[in-house]
């Protein structure tokens, strides 16, 4: 009997013990509890150094060191000046107080220019036809025998100068058949033309002419 109340003693103070443990722990909690919820609930609570420290943004970071400064020695060096004026010289110089250019021009005002002289002409081309109506004397060709004969008949055209006095100079076969060839050359020789006149003076002039030999029935 007195066994089984000492065993029931044992086991009521284990239990008690447990209880008083829990009941601790409990109010641990509760205690921890409070203390987490309560910052939330009332912010203004909390400590403002805290509260700062907590929001602040870390500061940035440092700007980098400035470069190094040149120094005198690295420099480019100054544009060494001469010592002397420097000046443009004009495109053109003349005489002051005159608008007469230099060189040439200052001798020719000076001395008078030289007298005009006016270019030769340079030789004109005119055509067949125009010439045609300037000539003054014509020689017919003589019909070769020979191409008669043959009955060679056709145009024989020559390139010709007409000289100021309107001789015909520098004859030349241009294309014909060649048994007629000499004897329009021996009759163009004999033309006489009129002076051809440019702006009132008699020029040489560059033309064709056309001999034509046929034969008669």
């Amino acid at each position: 009997m007195s066994i089984n109340n000492g065993a029931n003693k044992r086991k009521s103070s284990a239990l008690w013990i447990w209880l008083a443990a829990a009941a601790v722990a409990i109010v641990v909690v509760l205690a921890l509890g409070i203390f987490l919820i309560i910052p939330l609930i009332y912010p203004a609570q909390l400590p403002q150094d805290n509260m700062a420290t907590i929001l602040t943004a870390p500061p940035p970071p440092p700007p980098p060191p400035p470069p190094p400064p040149v120094s005198s020695s690295q420099q480019a060096p100054a544009k060494i000046s001469s010592g002397h004026p420097t000046s443009k010289t004009p495109a053109h110089s003349g005489v002051a107080g005159s608008d007469v250019g230099s060189g040439g021009n200052v001798m020719d005002n000076i001395f008078g220019s030289g007298p005009n002289v006016k270019a030769a002409p340079k030789k004109l081309i005119i055509s067949a036809g125009v010439m045609a109506g300037m000539i003054v004397q014509k020689t017919q060709p003589v019909y070769p025998p020979i191409a008669k004969a043959a009955r060679v008949s056709g145009t024989v055209v020559l390139q010709a100068t007409i000289a100021k006095s309107g001789s015909v100079e520098n004859l030349k076969v241009i294309s014909g058949p060649a048994m007629l060839q000499q004897a329009a050359m021996d009759a163009v020789k004999q033309w006489r033309y009129k002076p051809y006149l440019l702006n009132g003076e008699p020029v040489e002039v560059e033309t064709t002419v056309n001999v034509i030999f046929t034969l008669g029935g």
